[in-house]
């Protein structure tokens, strides 16, 4: 999820700020998984519909391939520089300053889904202790409980294992853009021919829970924005925007294509290339998005970076308020009308988005975020006194 580089001291990267594009994105994002979970009262009104099934699903799959563009395209950027820097205390910084935006809310909602589980089924989920450290779906299919957590567990992992590859292979003596691109490779090929052959081996191995949303086979997703960050720093002058987008665009049409064409039971091409497909055509509108300004200054270009700044918020918190809804709500108040009801859940899960989202960043998010830096600068000066002190 979203969030600025680390201020430039002491060999550390610059400081970067918002771009509207960007937000954009990530805006579109959200309101795509939104839109997916809201779409599932329709289906428990209907369940028959396939195409209502379909469509919510597909929304879902975008949105989150689109956040993992977006969190590799930062990530990249945040990494190179600090290879870059030639600090040697960047490792243990960067995992902290991720390790402060991703956890803190995750282990709230965590507990918030919990706690409405116990009140359910008076009892606790029996995989919860395996969310604590993001192996609920590292090589097997996620559980029941907490489903949207699938994404955040590929996430973490990226973040662990990418730059800790990039340390070992510059103990290597690999230089530190070689190595950089190394640790990329690895990340990038191994899961994608993981998926490969998986899906070769076992064509009962279904599309989202044997493959989709299971660690090891996704971690590639991440190193197409990992990619894109470098090409653009090193390569692209901006002369590319335009062609790269219609590309990208074809890209994304296949993808669509291939989702409702093709059978997810058999498709093999949906099991492999569609992931890739996908990630690519998200990764070649990124740079025409870039220098978007369409909007920017009005009260929609405002409610677009809102809704950016609270996305990470949001995609935790809207499933449960779905739950909280359909199971509350919607069987009470709107037994005897439902297709009034659908339409009143739907606006009620979305608004409660937005103020819990909010809600959250304000008094709980970002004050943690902001105290991240206290932490880095206590582990840098302990850290000094303790190399004055060795003798």
């Amino acid at each position: 999820m979203p969030v600025p580089l680390p201020d430039a001291r002491e060999g550390e990267p610059r400081q970067l700020g918002r771009n509207y594009g960007l937000d954009v994105l990530r805006a579109a994002a959200i309101l795509l998984v939104v839109s997916c979970h809201a779409l599932f009262f329709v289906i428990q009104l209907a369940p028959e519909a396939a195409t209502v099934k379909q469509i919510s699903y597909f929304c879902g799959f975008w949105g989150v391939e689109l956040f993992f563009i977006l969190s590799g395209f930062l990530i990249g950027r945040i990494i190179r520089e600090w290879v870059g820097s030639g600090a040697d205390h960047w490792l243990l910084s960067f995992w902290i300053r991720r390790w402060f935006r991703t956890l803190p809310c995750y282990l709230l909602f965590l507990a918030l889904n919990l706690l409405w589980y116990f009140f359910q089924y008076a009892t606790w989920p029996e995989s919860w202790a395996y969310y604590l450290i993001f192996s609920q779906n590292l090589a097997w299919p996620h559980p029941a409980f907490f489903p949207e957590s699938w994404s955040l567990a590929v996430e973490e992992y990226f973040y662990l294992l990418f730059p800790l590859a990039i340390v070992l292979l510059r103990k290597v003596r690999l230089q530190p853009a070689t190595a950089y691109l190394t640790a990329g490779a690895l990340l990038f090929l191994g899961p994608t021919v993981l998926r490969l052959v998986d899906a070769a081996l076992d064509p009962a191995l279904s599309w989202d829970g044997g493959i989709r949303k299971v660690v090891i086979f996704r971690l590639d997703a991440l190193m197409y924005g990992i990619y894109l960050s470098w090409f653009i720093d090193r390569i692209w002058r901006g002369r590319w925007q335009k062609p790269l987008c219609g590309l990208g665009v074809i890209c994304l049409a296949i993808s669509l294509l291939g989702y409702f064409r093709l059978d997810f039971d058999h498709s093999y091409f949906l099991k492999t290339v569609e992931f890739s497909v996908t990630s690519l055509g998200f990764m070649l509108i990124v740079p025409w998005m870039l220098e978007l300004k369409l909007a920017e200054r009005t009260s929609i270009g405002g409610l677009l970076r809102k809704t950016a700044l609270w996305s990470y918020s949001m995609y935790l918190s809207n499933f449960l308020i779905y739950n909280i809804i359909q199971t509350l709500v919607f069987p009470r108040y709107f037994a005897d009308s439902p297709n009034l009801g659908v339409l009143c859940c739907m606006a009620l899960m979305i608004a409660g988005s937005y103020l819990l989202s909010a809600l959250v960043y304000r008094t709980f998010e970002w004050p943690i975020m902001r105290r991240r830096e206290n932490v880095i600068a206590w582990l840098r000066k302990n850290r000094n006194d303790l190399k004055e002190a060795t003798p």
